[in-house]
């Protein structure tokens, strides 16, 4: 017998168990609202935002040639060519000191440099994460007056020997490329006070760096250095060292002549030991970082870090901390996670009188705190979590209630109370 037909004559579709797939105008509906909009239609929006952007710029273009202004704004304009205007109207040539060109879509640093390279009194310049690649065009060096330039997050391979023109350059950033050297005419930013480039494939500073003796702040993280650069050193206005993530067996002990360092990032390197009496040279530190390394043990001087506010020593194989870490008077922050034998936590950090977070988070043989913790009383995070599948550290019921009662977290401790009651475990 032939099956029944619907309303309009047709026969239902059928599912895998043969079950009738049952469609009705609510689903389709559904159906229809949860399904992506026609390519058709979001490329007419994205058309419609790119025509918009494209007269915003050219606004504020012509806003720059009519009012003498020496500050241009064209990020985020969806650019892949810059428009010719820039180098058309004469106001905009001879009074631009400022241009931001960031998050657009350039990629061909010679088309970009062939309109740029008409700015002579450019000073400031950002091409930040555009889709600039390869070698960068020779172009660039005819902006000689150049003292700032971002070139983050680009796929840059390589500057060329022009940039020494940049005589007056005073902060370079590349971050975030593919740049594997920097060029012998860098020697001639002898003005240079800031230097990025970290997330690179560097190994080695160029021999002329030795020159750059106005170096305030060098970020060389996340490159393939084997050995701290030996110009370092001689850079005694150095403010801020960042070599995080390379490949460095050892601080130099030439690196004490850097009297003003404020902040030291060694973290994510080689470091097996840290001599006696080098460390405690920099009394101008406040953030050290000796994160993920191969430490046993930290120098008894470190005790004479008094302007001390940050130290990350997590990640190392230390046992304990020197009894003069409660000399530290201005620490803020200490990490000594994931240190998988550290086991003594001196009763001198009740003496922090500054300490506000303290982390033991990963210390399983840790197991237990001194008492005098309870004396750090602008401590508002305590974590000392195993990472255990039970939590190991006890600390004594009074303990927790003092840390509790000054709004401390206390986080992972084995709470110890009192004869007669039973253990509880703090979350």
């Amino acid at each position: 017998m032939p099956k029944k037909k619907g309303k309009k004559g047709k026969k239902g579709k059928k599912g895998k168990g043969g079950e009738p797939i049952i469609t009705t105008n609510r689903i389709l509906a559904e159906r229809a609202r949860c399904m992506c909009p026609r390519f058709g239609d979001a490329y007419y929006r994205t058309e419609k935002a790119d025509n918009i952007k494209s007269d915003v710029a050219n606004y504020r273009i012509q806003k720059v040639a009519q009012k003498n202004i020496d500050t241009l704004d064209l990020s985020g304009c969806s650019f892949a060519f810059l428009p010719d205007e820039l180098r058309q109207l004469p106001a905009v040539v001879n009074n631009l000191v400022d241009l931001n060109l960031a998050r657009n879509q350039l990629f061909n640093t010679d088309a970009v440099f062939m309109v740029l390279k008409s700015l002579k009194n450019l000073k400031r310049l950002s091409l930040a994460n555009n889709f600039l690649n390869g070698k960068l065009s020779e172009d660039a060096g005819y902006l000689s007056n150049l003292e700032e330039l971002d070139l983050d997050g680009n796929q840059l391979t390589a500057l060329n020997n022009s940039c020494g023109n940049w005589s007056g350059m005073r902060v370079f950033t590349a971050n975030s490329n593919m740049l594997t050297a920097v060029p012998v005419a860098a020697e001639h930013w002898t003005s240079l006070e800031m230097l990025s480039l970290r997330d690179n494939k560097i190994a080695e500073l160029p021999p002329g760096s030795d020159k750059w003796l106005g170096m305030k702040r060098l970020m060389i993280g996340g490159n393939k250095f084997t050995a701290l650069p030996p110009a370092v050193p001689l850079m005694l206005e150095l403010r801020e060292l960042d070599v995080r993530k390379n490949e460095i067996p050892e601080i130099p002990a030439a690196l004490t002549a850097c009297v003003k360092m404020e902040t030291l990032n060694f973290g994510e390197n080689k470091l097996t030991s840290l001599p006696e009496d080098l460390i405690g040279q920099f009394t101008e530190l406040r953030e050290l970082y000796l994160y993920r390394n191969k430490l046993e043990s930290l120098p008894g001087d470190i005790g004479t870090l008094g302007s001390l506010e940050k130290l990350s020593i997590s990640k190392n194989n230390l046992k304990a901390l020197p009894e003069n870490v409660g000399e530290l008077a201005s620490l803020q922050e200490l990490y000594v996670n994931n240190n998988a034998k550290f086991n003594s936590l001196p009763a001198s950090v009740g003496r922090l009188s500054m300490l506000r977070e303290m982390s033991l988070r990963g210390c399983p043989k840790l197991k237990s705190i001194p008492n005098a913790v309870s004396s750090c009383e602008l401590l508002k995070e305590l974590d000392l979590r195993s990472g255990a599948k039970k939590d190991t550290c006890k600390v004594p019921q009074d303990i927790v209630e003092a840390l509790e009662k000054q709004r401390c977290s206390v986080r992972g401790a084995v709470v110890k109370k009192a004869k007669g009651g039973k253990k509880g475990k703090k979350k």
